[in-house]
């Protein structure tokens, strides 16, 4: 594929899998915040258009209080017959205030009519037409038959099919009607006094708070007849009876999901005060989506054509970089299958002649860091292999293995597992990782194994002390550090004394990004002459070199860089003092078997009855 190609491809990627992850996230984070915005405006517009419908009723209860304290309406119940006084007095002027004050009630936007409902049978004057009438004319209505059957029930909210055809055509779809008692005979039949009001000015009152077109308000009652709704259809189709809406919302003014005709919806209701109303708000679900669906396909839409002028813009480009650079691809072909060669110089000194350049002390750099970077490894490698060496030592092996022998033969039981346990946990300590390095935790474990298994051949004769804090204890050092050291003091130092015994103290600190230690023994010193000898590997003793120690300072710069490794302090007939330097760092375990590293150190690895041994 030609550079140009890849370059427009990558710029794609670049620009489209980012737009992807963040049209997917604002998708979701977009349609969370949609939902619960549109709940929460749902939740106070329900409570605005319930507020709206209670001042309504008080409205219209405040007009039924207008009509009932009058004091010519108020006379005319302690009558014994409120038709004989009505008739009688309907040219006073109280009657004549009366009317009148009915009159200015009716403002045929909400309230249509009047009606005093009177039990007779005589045909009512021309006067009373307006606003008498008899019981007889109604007696037929849904209503009048529930004030029938509950003689407690004083007033009534009436949806349209409560009322006759009668009322509606002539007065208004909906009723508010209230009963009231001849005092003077209580037990004749009741007086009725109806304020009609529209039902239009009650579905302009839900529309206009109505949000979406498949959302609809509706007005239930207890008696599960539908009042009034913003969409008689959607009402029909989204029906839930009156008892059943809590169950399926919860608490009022809440929304919750609910299912009805397989379509999920939310749902939320109020009760209207001093009705037996209830106010119940439906919003399909998809129907909050389709705002932000919207709107993030029109940014989607505008965002593909800036892509598609970036696309443009970027092939063009990128013909014109990839025919220089054919140029330097070419160059470097021809050097593919040889060590790696500079170019003749290139004399343009723009982007691809200074690649050129950079690309010639490169190669220059490069030759020489893999010179330098075969003879570090081999020198590594070789130190790796000693320090394995030197510490599977054949001659302390057979010293141990002599020693619980003789543990053995004397009977001591418990000594003998307890030395073949700390010799086990020793070599396991010592072969049981593949990597280089381990935690500081697990050398200064390996250690104090080591300077066990010393006092268990001599007797104790050696005091140990580790002062090390528990935050350093899982950093980072190579294997096999601190144990040579011990070793060579106990080994040079405290076993040289005429006593046999002394004491070595290992402590640690933090400095700055390094950790030190701190190895002392008061063991007999070393001459100040031979101090300079030790970490170059030239120094003997007459009893042994000093090999382990020369590789331990190796690999901690090989490792690490010249500034660290070991620093030798010693006073002849006191004790000597070993400062280990090495750089900070969390210690990441790696395990691998131990009988590879025990290959690698003494060579192949034969088990013989379950026991592993070696080829010097």
């Amino acid at each position: 594929m030609k550079f140009k190609y890849k370059f427009m491809i990558a710029h794609l990627m670049l620009v489209l899998v980012p737009t992807l992850v963040v049209f997917l996230f604002l998708y979701g984070r977009l349609s969370h915040i949609i939902t619960d915005h549109t709940i929460e405006s749902e939740q106070a517009l329900v409570s605005q258009t319930a507020d709206t419908l209670e001042a309504t009723v008080s409205q219209l209860r405040l007009s039924m209080d207008s009509i009932t304290s009058n004091p010519f309406l108020s006379e005319a119940t302690y009558t014994s017959d409120v038709y004989g006084y009505l008739s009688e007095n309907r040219n006073s002027p109280r009657a004549l205030e009366f009317f009148s004050n009915i009159n200015a009630l009716i403002d045929r936007e909400f309230i249509t009519a009047v009606k005093i409902y009177i039990p007779t049978k005589e045909k009512l004057p021309v006067s009373f037409s307006g606003f008498v009438s008899s019981v007889d004319d109604v007696s037929g209505s849904y209503w009048h038959g529930i004030f029938a059957g509950r003689p407690s029930m004083v007033s009534l909210l009436c949806p349209s099919f409560y009322l006759t055809s009668g009322e509606i055509n002539d007065r208004g779809s909906l009723a508010f009607i209230q009963k009231f008692t001849n005092l003077a005979n209580a037990d004749g039949e009741c007086s009725y006094i109806a304020i009609y009001f529209s039902e239009q000015y009650l579905e302009n009152i839900l529309r206009d708070n109505l949000t979406g077109t498949n959302s609809v308000y509706y007005l239930i009652n207890s008696r599960n007849s539908l009042v009034v709704s913003s969409d008689t259809v959607l009402a029909a189709t989204y029906y839930k009876r009156y008892e059943a809406i809590p169950d399926a919302v919860g608490s009022v003014e809440e929304f919750a999901t609910t299912t009805i005709l397989d379509e999920n919806l939310y749902m939320g209701y109020r009760d209207i005060d001093r009705t037996d109303w209830r106010l119940v708000s439906i919003i399909p679900v998809n129907n909050i989506f389709t705002e932000g669906r919207q709107l993030l396909i029109n940014t989607a839409l505008l965002y593909l054509v800036f892509v598609a002028l970036a696309c443009a813009t970027a092939l063009f480009l990128s013909g014109s970089l990839a025919r220089r650079l054919s140029l330097v691809v070419e160059k470097i072909n021809q050097n593919r299958e040889k060590s790696l060669v500079p170019f003749e110089d290139d004399s343009d000194r723009d982007e691809i002649g200074q690649l050129v350049s950079n690309y010639n002390a490169m190669v220059d750099r490069i030759n020489q860091l893999m010179r330098e970077q075969t003879e570090t490894a081999e020198k590594l490698k070789v130190s790796e292999v000693k320090a394995l060496q030197a510490q599977i030592n054949p001659h302390f092996l057979y010293n141990m293995l002599d020693m619980i022998n003789w543990l053995a033969q004397s009977g001591k039981q418990k000594e003998v597992s307890i030395a073949v346990q700390t010799l086990s946990k020793f070599y396991k300590l010592t072969l049981s990782k593949k990597n280089i390095t381990t935690s500081i935790r697990e050398e200064l474990r390996h250690v104090e194994l080591y300077v066990q298994l010393q006092n268990m051949r001599y007797e104790d004769k050696i005091s140990f002390l580790i002062d090390v804090p528990d935050e350093i204890m899982d950093f980072e050092i190579p294997k096999l550090v601190l144990q040579p050291i011990v070793e060579n003091s106990i080994q040079h130092g405290i076993f040289e004394k005429e006593s046999k015994e002394g004491s070595i103290v290992i402590m640690a600190w933090m400095e700055n990004e390094d950790i030190v230690f701190v190895i002392s023994d008061n063991g007999i010193g070393i001459p100040d002459k031979k101090l300079p000898l030790l970490l170059d590997g030239t120094y003997e003793d007459g009893k042994g070199s000093n090999i382990g120690i020369y590789n331990t300072h190796l690999r901690l710069q090989l490792l690490y860089g010249r500034k660290y490794g070991l620093h030798y302090e010693s006073t002849l007939g006191k004790g000597t003092e070993v400062q280990v330097k090495l750089p900070a760092s969390e210690h990441m375990p790696s395990y691998s078997s131990p009988d590879l590293i025990l290959e690698m150190a003494v060579g192949p690895v034969e088990e013989i009855d379950g026991y592993l041994t070696a080829q010097d």
